[in-house]
C-alpha cells in the first residue's frame, strides 16, 4: 500500500511543482497594423482572445502556452463607432473568412530562456484559416503584484495563410491600391496568478 502511494506521489509531483497562469481575456490584446504597399497609408486595430494559459515551473520558467484567438473581435482603432467597414472586410472571404474560421490558435513548441532576465525565445504553431505555420518571437515577462504581464513584437506574412487579396506581385508595380504582405503585431498579455 505504501509503495502505491509513493508511486502516485512521484507520478503527480511535476504537476504540484507547476503553476498555470490563466489569460485575462478582457485586458489582453493583439495589436496589428495593415499598410498599403507603396504609400504610408495604414490602419491599426486589435483582436481579442477567447482563452489562453501559460504553464510555468516552480522557478518561474515558462514550460508551455496555448491561446485561442476570437477572430470575430477584429476591429480597427480609427473606425467610426457605428460602422467599422474595414473590420467587416477583414472578416470576409477576402481575408480571414471568419464565418468558416471563427478562431485562430497558437500553441508553443519550443521555449528557451534568453540571456536577458525575464526574456524568452518562443517558437510555436499559429493556425489561421485552418493553416498551421511556425512563428517565433522574443517574449518579455513582467511580474506584477497580482498578475503577470507579457509583451512581444513580431511580423506575420499574410500569404503564409493564403491571404492574398490585393497582394503585390511582380506584375503589379504600377498599381497604387495594393496591401503590404507584412503585418506587424504587438502582443499585450495579462495573466492572472
Amino acid at each position: 500500500m505504501s509503495k502505491t502511494i509513493l508511486l502516485l506521489l512521484i507520478a503527480f509531483l511535476p504537476a504540484f511543482s507547476q503553476q498555470k497562469l490563466v489569460l485575462n481575456t478582457a485586458e489582453s490584446t493583439i495589436n496589428w497594423k495593415g499598410k498599403m504597399w507603396m504609400s504610408t497609408d495604414s490602419h491599426e486595430g486589435i483582436i481579442h482572445f477567447s482563452s489562453g494559459n501559460m504553464t510555468m515551473d516552480k522557478t518561474g520558467k515558462i514550460l508551455s502556452a496555448y491561446f485561442e484567438i476570437n477572430m470575430n473581435t477584429i476591429k480597427t482603432l480609427d473606425a467610426r463607432p457605428d460602422k467599422d467597414g474595414l473590420a467587416e472586410h477583414l472578416k470576409s472571404e477576402d481575408f480571414f473568412a471568419v464565418k468558416r474560421f471563427p478562431k485562430a490558435y497558437f500553441v508553443t513548441t519550443k521555449i528557451e530562456k534568453s540571456t536577458v532576465p525575464n526574456n524568452y525565445n518562443v517558437q510555436g504553431n499559429l493556425t489561421i484559416k485552418g493553416v498551421i505555420k511556425q512563428v517565433s518571437f522574443a517574449l518579455k515577462m513582467i511580474p506584477m503584484q497580482t498578475s503577470t504581464k507579457a509583451t512581444a513584437e513580431l511580423t506575420l506574412y499574410r500569404s503564409w495563410w493564403g491571404i492574398n487579396y490585393k497582394a503585390p506581385d511582380f506584375f503589379s508595380t504600377l498599381k497604387n491600391d495594393l496591401i503590404a504582405e507584412e503585418v506587424p503585431i504587438k502582443l499585450n498579455l495579462i495573466f492572472s496568478k
